[in-house]
Order: C-alpha cells, then sequence, then structure tokens
C-alpha cells in the first residue's frame, strides 16, 4: 500500500512541477484522489476541479493552457515544413491544374 500523501505534501509536489502557475488558496484537501477546486493564474475565468493526482500526472488541468499548448505545437510543426501542408488552392502549376485548363 503506498504512502498517505498529506497536504503539505502534495502543495510541495505540485509547487516543484507547476511554479507559480496555479492558486491553491482555499483548497480543502481530503485525499490524493478525492477533487479539490484550484484556479490558473493565467486563465483565472474559472475554477479548475480535479483531483490532486491528476493534476500532478497531466499538464495541470487548465483546458485553456492546453489549447494554448496545442494551438502553439500545431504552428510548430506547420511552420517547420509549410509546403507539406498546402492547401488545394495554393498548388497551381501541378499537373491536375493543367489536365484542368486543357480540358476546358
Amino acid at each position: 500500500m503506498a504512502a498517505r500523501i498529506s497536504e503539505n505534501e502534495f502543495l510541495r509536489r505540485a509547487a516543484a512541477r507547476f511554479g507559480n502557475r496555479f492558486d491553491y488558496t482555499g483548497i480543502h484537501y481530503r485525499s490524493y484522489k478525492s477533487p479539490l477546486k484550484i484556479r490558473c493564474r493565467r486563465h483565472p475565468v474559472q475554477l479548475i476541479t480535479i483531483s490532486p493526482e491528476k493534476h500532478l500526472q497531466t499538464t495541470g488541468g487548465c483546458k485553456h493552457c492546453l489549447r494554448e499548448r496545442r494551438i502553439a505545437a500545431l504552428e510548430r510543426e506547420l511552420n517547420r515544413n509549410p509546403t507539406t501542408y498546402s492547401t488545394g488552392s495554393e498548388q497551381s502549376g501541378t499537373r491536375l491544374d493543367d489536365d484542368l485548363v486543357q480540358a476546358r
């Protein structure tokens, strides 16, 4: 059986993992698996309900931060090789376009 994790131990681990990204004031810590409410400091619009266990295992639980992280990763990938991800309108001069012009 695993050792019981106290509120102080959870706060220590959270500070080591996330620094000052989340606000833990006013939490009602019951156990490592029971949900608690925290607030993202970058997006303080709503409270995040997440268990301490999942909070430490994931990116923290803020959906807005996760969306920003995904968009940044997608933009990095698209900017890395823009010719790989082109839309159909950007490919003029291809054989298919030439065939369509000749057919008209």
